[in-house]
């Protein structure tokens, strides 16, 4: 019998097409099948299992009769190759998975409520089509989300499109166009709530939910009261929670400006009633931004596709 190699010249010469040629030889009728089964010649698999055993320094099978069979030796090492090449197939699976996206991380902020609201549909859809893909959603302001963005903390940001947004660095694409902003009113306790007509002095006078300073939806409610010659609401509080604010709604007299689709979450239930006056006002387009240099990772081109988002063309919408 032959000498066995080193255990580390052995581990380094056994290659996976031997191994899989040992496996179908003790499970095939004959050498010929196997060659037939591999698209090979019957002395190439002959060739393949002399090269093996040679490694191995003993024979895998024994002839008796006309049927061949293990030895003793190869019936106690046939079991760990199986078990190799599961491992082998496993990791040509996962690597599949890993290169088409199917699996990985992915890391998504949202920077405004109606991405909040857009999103989590399209989270749901995609994390039942690709459930080994593991989702990290982040909610914040925009500046910090669009810094995480930047600096690789996120792979994308769902956020309203602003015209920094438009840059050689980084792909755009829309999930919602722009929506008319209402008023909302708690349909019970509200004492506008069964007014048929109302004007921006009405609502002026009413206790509101209002957005904090420094963002788009604390202008848009300064330039409506000021475009009628009123300053800002003097009466309410002011609120940069979404469900928050859908609570005070649903248990309050406060009024709240929302884009009509977040609008219509509430009055759907029955709780908050759409206030009978045109506002003149919409939000911009939610969109989803990712930078260019991260378009390669597998899961958010993946993601991108399932959005409807063009990776390499303009903005849909």
């Amino acid at each position: 019998m032959l000498k066995p190699p080193p255990m580390e010249s052995l581990a380094s010469r056994l290659k996976l097409r031997h191994l899989q040629i040992a496996l179908a030889l003790r499970d095939a009728p004959s050498a010929k099948d196997v060659a037939m089964a591999a698209n090979v010649s019957e002395s190439a698999v002959s060739k393949t299992l002399a090269e093996l055993e040679q490694q191995l320094g003993f024979k895998l099978f024994e002839r008796v009769g006309n049927a061949k069979r293990p030895t003793e030796m190869g019936r106690q090492v046939l079991p760990m190759m199986e078990a190799v090449v599961a491992q082998a197939r496993g990791l040509a699976r996962t690597v599949m998975d890993v290169r088409g996206g199917h699996q990985g991380e992915l890391r998504i902020g949202v920077a405004t409520d109606m991405g909040k609201l857009s999103l989590a549909p399209l989270i749901h859809a995609f994390n039942q089509a690709q459930p080994a893909v593991s989702l990290d959603v982040q909610a914040g302001g925009y500046r910090a989300m669009a810094d995480l963005l930047h600096d690789d903390g996120l792979d994308a940001l769902v956020c309203y499109d602003a015209p920094e947004l438009i840059a050689p660095g980084l792909g755009r694409s829309r999930l919602m166009p722009p929506q008319p902003l209402v008023a909302v009113a708690n349909a019970r306790l509200s004492p506008l709530a069964g007014r048929r007509r109302l004007t921006l002095k009405d609502l002026h006078a009413q206790p509101w939910c209002k957005p904090r300073p420094g963002t788009m939806m604390h202008d848009k409610l300064t330039a409506l009261f000021l475009g009628a010659d009123l300053g800002p609401p003097p009466r309410g509080i002011q609120m940069s929670d979404l469900l928050l604010t859908d609570e005070f709604i649903r248990r309050t007299d406060y009024l709240v400006m929302l884009p009509l689709a977040a609008a219509q979450r509430l009055t759907g239930a029955g709780e908050a009633v759409i206030l009978p006056i045109e506002l003149h006002q919409h939000n911009p387009p939610t969109v989803i931004v990712w930078r260019r240099a991260a378009e390669g990772l597998p899961p958010l081109h993946r993601f991108l596709r399932f959005c409807g988002a063009q990776a390499d063309g303009p903005p849909i919408g």
